[in-house]
């Protein structure tokens, strides 16, 4: 879904909107859309999350960190792989 970060020089990150219709763009004030990437995030440092040192600006992206749900499914899933190669082995 498209974004609509509003920042200002610093890129201080002031609005994120987002919805159906698009939201109007600003008039006088920096603006990026962003479509965020699937298993991304802005990472926002004491409120600066956009990049004004490069030109175009651009959002400073992290990947999502694994919920704790994610981390214990993927152990059970390597304990069991191990585990049937322990009573079948090739």
């Amino acid at each position: 879904m498209q974004t609509l970060i509003i920042y200002d020089s610093t890129g201080y990150i002031i609005s994120q909107i987002q919805g159906e219709p698009l939201p109007r763009e600003p008039q006088g004030v920096p603006f990026i859309w962003l479509d965020m990437p699937i298993g991304k995030r802005i990472l926002i440092t004491d409120g600066i999350g956009v990049d004004v040192t490069v030109t175009p600006n651009v959002a400073i992206l992290e990947d999502i960190p694994k919920t704790e749900v994610e981390i214990a499914d993927k152990r059970i899933d390597e304990l069991e792989s191990g585990l049937m190669m322990l009573m079948f082995p090739m």
